[in-house]
């Protein structure tokens, strides 16, 4: 079973995402294979803002693998200073955020995972996207190459 979090700070629009992104799930081939669930991305080390007390168990055991919001750019890499991070964690592409699918989670997080079983460091970037916010991608990575037919 592949497990992937939908991460972002506060969590409105990631939860959205993850709400509407479970509902494809439901009906796709992945429904027995995949686990999709939106966990704030401080909740991945047991911090977050966006509960009252402040702290909640660490949820990176959940997970295989977290996909971010794009604004969580500068704060994965300063989680990876503070050595809170032990899964990969993946920044998506603004262009692809909006407009990912089950199929293109599914596709990107196993795509990210093999990267950081080869020992890509977080946060995971694909080797020809060092930025995230400079990818205009609208697709999976893995079919933006099919397309561009590397």
């Amino acid at each position: 079973m592949l497990r992937i979090a939908i991460c972002c700070g506060g969590g409105f629009s990631s939860s959205t995402m993850a709400a509407h992104l479970n509902k494809q799930l439901a009906e796709s081939e992945y429904k027995d294979d995949v686990f999709l669930e939106f966990i704030p991305f401080s909740g991945l080390w047991g911090e977050s803002a966006a509960f009252a007390s402040g702290s909640v168990k660490e949820r990176q055991d959940e997970v295989d693998v977290a996909l971010c919001c794009p604004h969580l750019e500068y704060p994965a890499k300063e989680a990876v200073k503070q050595n809170k991070l032990r899964i990969p964690v993946f920044i998506l592409p603004m262009r692809l955020y909006g407009q990912i699918n089950i199929q293109g989670v599914v596709e990107e997080a196993e795509d990210v995972l093999e990267l950081w079983r080869n020992g890509t460091p977080n946060p995971v970037v694909f080797p020809d996207e060092p930025r995230p916010m400079t990818a205009t991608r609208t697709v999976s990575h893995r079919r933006w190459l099919a397309q561009q037919g590397k």
